[in-house]
């Protein structure tokens, strides 16, 4: 994937596993993730229809949800699927 800074993209995590705030905070530190995520309890996700941890969600700059994935579909997938929607973004004037 190429590079997506000034992309009309954004990454964001949703933990449904019960973590405190905290105990987010401390695993996003050791696995030195950096984007933004949240502590959910259930909120977003049953609202989304995850029926499984982790749900991968790819959501277009309308914000619609366009591809889902119950467990991990691989690097090749997510790229696929992000390069897809930041083109259709970028031809439409998304930023």
């Amino acid at each position: 994937m190429k590079n997506l800074a000034e992309k009309p993209f954004a990454l964001i995590g949703v933990h449904g596993n019960d973590y405190t705030p905290q105990k987010l905070k401390a695993v996003m530190e050791k696995e030195k993730l950096n984007w933004r995520s949240f502590a959910d309890h259930r909120v977003i996700t049953s609202k989304w229809a995850s029926r499984g941890t982790p749900t991968y969600y790819i959501i277009d700059h309308k914000g619609v949800i366009r591809f889902r994935w119950s467990g991990y579909p691989g690097a090749k997938a997510i790229d696929d699927a992000l390069e897809k929607l930041i083109t259709a973004a970028e031809a439409q004037g998304g930023r």
